[in-house]
């Protein structure tokens, strides 16, 4: 499949990246935290700083719900899959900082839960060299919202299963946050069998249900709705590894905001003074004050204005798509509202923090529209940018994508016949013992097949032939 050159012009982006800059600047004095987050960084960078700092701060705001305009019926949680994106030496490190910053009252919890589990570790070792004497070690269950990438699938869904709290009266599964400086290493670090948390992040977005049941002793057969939300940062080249051509229509794409941080343009970064080293900014105590705040928020949000307000850009751009019949942006457009009420709530609720705290509701006016409208059009700039060019190719295409790919030169008459010796649905395990293979050369013929199309995953590890005239 053609790939995305260059996505949208280069110039292009950085102009709107420039523009929207220069309006959230405007708004530096009205939101608080919004000139915290920015500190330091470019005007054109100030856009991917509003979205990796609301994915913190909305995270810290877990126990919240809103109203969306689709199946109003459902509440909502504020859920994030943030990429920043930008060659090396660009300055995504600034990230780092935001998290260290804002997930201070996650990672507290989270610090404690883990050394629950080491303890445990250790006294369970201690049975066994004690010949298991008496009763082992009952195994905790502490509250572990935050995991590096190197995390397996077992303990990654035992810890979200665990990560309940008593909001209101009722339990109320918590939020998993994931942050990591390399999206490469977010891939790499994870075996196929794992598919790199595609499956995973998907149904992040609209906290869909999943499940995990597996043959061994020790894993435990269950179904769970999937409540995480992660913030990647990563150069174009690791998005292109995540997101391509060859697998934008599996929903990803219009599922996450990415957003590009601008080229150096050869310039220096400013020189700081050495005699200010080992100062803390004051800034910083601004930023963990409102983390501390905002990580005690639950209930419902009052905000059907910015609902409104999300429906009716929706509205706008899909008949714009329509005057200009792309498919293209008719697809991209349809997801871009929750990061409307997503990326501006966090900032919202502080801008109106007394009369939240004192009566529970938010005055929305026109500014709190106006920056709704702000967030939407960054995403769908950055949609467009990154992912447009592919959803172009793909709907002009579309009957005949598969058909492009030489599939006789990848695909002995070996892997034929495994395919074909394969039920219709199937797990890793089946394709070990059916088609006696180890383990790890199962896992790399599974992810290959996923990746190119042979196969889908409608439930986690259990897999099922797509009847492609492929193999």
């Amino acid at each position: 499949m053609e790939e995305n050159k260059e996505f949208m012009s280069r110039p292009l982006i950085e102009q709107q990246l420039e523009n929207a800059g220069k309006e959230i600047e405007k708004l530096m004095d009205v939101y608080p935290c919004l000139r915290e987050i920015c500190m330091g960084l470019k005007t054109q960078a100030y856009p991917a700083a509003l979205f990796a700092g609301a994915a913190f701060l909305g995270t810290l705001m877990t126990r919240c719900t809103y109203r969306y305009y689709a199946r109003p019926e459902e509440l909502r949680r504020l859920n994030y899959g943030v990429y920043i994106i930008g060659d090396p030496g660009t300055g995504k490190s600034f990230v780092t900082r935001l998290y260290k910053l804002l997930a201070g009252p996650i990672e507290r919890v989270s610090k404690e839960g883990k050394n629950a589990m080491n303890r445990n570790k250790r006294k369970y070792k201690a049975w066994l060299d004690n010949g298991q004497k008496g009763e082992g070690p009952k195994k905790p269950k502490p509250l572990i919202r935050t995991h590096p990438a190197r995390t397996s699938n077992k303990v990654f869904i035992e810890d979200m299963v665990n990560a309940v709290d008593i909001v209101d009266g009722e339990e109320m599964h918590l939020h998993q946050l994931s942050f990591d400086t390399e999206l490469d290493n977010t891939i790499n670090l994870q075996s196929e069998a794992w598919n790199n948390k595609t499956f995973m992040e998907m149904k992040a977005f609209h906290n869909e249900e999943d499940g995990m049941a597996f043959s061994n002793i020790e894993s435990s057969f269950v179904t769970f709705n999937v409540y995480w939300n992660y913030v990647y940062t990563g150069t174009p080249m690791a998005l292109r590894h995540k997101i391509n051509g060859n697998n934008v229509q599996n929903g990803l794409a219009t599922r996450i905001a990415a957003i590009p941080m601008p080229s150096c343009h050869y310039e220096m970064m400013p020189k700081e003074k050495l005699e200010d080293a080992g100062k803390e900014p004051e800034e910083y105590e601004t930023l963990r004050m409102w983390a501390g705040r905002l990580d005690t928020t639950h209930g419902e949000l009052p905000i059907s204005q910015l609902v409104d307000e999300c429906y009716g850009w929706t509205e706008v751009t899909m008949q714009d798509a329509e005057e200009d019949q792309s498919r293209a942006d008719e697809v991209m457009c349809k997801r871009v509202g929750y990061y409307g009420i997503n990326v501006s709530v966090p900032f919202i609720i502080m801008r109106h923090w007394d009369e939240w705290q004192q009566k529970g509701t938010l005055s929305i006016d026109e500014t709190d529209l106006m920056f709704c409208q702000l967030i939407m059009d960054i995403q769908m700039d950055c949609q467009r940018y990154f992912f447009g060019r592919y959803w172009e190719v793909y709907f002009e295409h579309k009957d005949d994508i598969l058909k492009n790919v030489d599939h006789t030169k990848r695909h002995s008459v070996k892997m034929k016949q495994r395919y074909a010796r394969l039920p219709e649905e199937f797990t890793t395990e089946q394709a070990v013992n059916l088609l006696g293979l180890r383990q790890s050369t199962a896992e790399k013929m599974i992810g290959r097949w996923l990746h190119e199309g042979y196969i889908t995953m409608p439930t986690y590890a259990h897999y099922r032939k797509a009847y492609l005239d492929l193999l």
